[in-house]
């Protein structure tokens, strides 16, 4: 296990569900709270979701590249007094959730190989 100076993690959500159903989907999975916005407060820290700029309907479905091209993408930052790899795996099952749920989801973070499949990213 490696000490990681930033644990922010980014992830892709690629999903045809406008953001409000993104959002309560996310609230069930994390348990969590509805804050401000599309700010979710949960045990292990904030969960932002953000519409990408650069969602694109078409690069989306490019077999290794397309998460970039996602329709959202969530911005999760830890709570401060949480444990690394408590925060970690936390991440990890999110990321099992959002799969499950059949939402196509990569993480982009310092930690990525440590969680489920990589983050989800196949080359």
């Amino acid at each position: 296990m490696r000490e990681y100076d930033n644990l922010y993690c980014k992830i892709y959500v690629d999903s045809d569900l406008d953001i409000e159903q993104l959002k309560q989907k996310i609230i069930s999975i994390v348990s969590g709270e509805k804050q401000l916005f599309r700010t979710i407060v949960t045990t292990f820290g904030e969960i932002d979701i953000n519409k990408n700029e650069d969602f694109d309907d078409e690069k989306r479905k490019l077999e290794v590249d397309g998460f970039i091209y996602s329709r959202y993408y969530l911005d999760i930052e830890p709570k401060e007094d949480i444990g690394q790899q408590e925060y970690i795996s936390h991440i990890g099952n999110l990321l099992r959730s959002l799969w499950s749920s059949g939402l196509k989801s990569v993480a982009a973070c310092d930690f990525e190989e440590e969680l489920p499949q990589k983050g989800g990213y196949s080359r």
